[in-house]
């Protein structure tokens, strides 16, 4: 089962500074190796440098490291390791061996 994920994207501009865009992403729970906080994004955030205005100051992003046929993937998305354990996590059920 895919989870959508709101993934943030760096750019390099033509003038040297970054950019910043969000996009979302579709994100299969079973090739997650490691989520973590993104302190970068975090305090760009409190200090109020990313493009988004209407972005709460407090918000809080995390890097997920993915596993893809032997490749490891590093995806920057908005939301805490927490929110995007239980976002991944919550809704796996489990059979019961009887």
């Amino acid at each position: 089962m895919l989870v959508k994920l709101i993934e943030v994207i760096k750019n390099t501009s033509t003038n040297g500074k970054f950019e910043y865009k969000m996009n979302e992403v579709y994100v299969n729970p079973e090739n997650i190796v490691n989520i973590r906080e993104n302190p970068t994004l975090n305090i760009l955030c409190q200090e109020g440098s990313l493009p988004w205005p209407d972005l709460n100051k407090q918000s809080v992003f995390s890097t997920i490291t993915l596993n893809s046929g032997g490749m490891s993937e590093v995806v920057m998305v908005a939301g805490s390791p927490g929110q995007i354990q239980e976002k991944c996590f919550a809704t796996r059920k489990q059979l019961l061996r009887g």
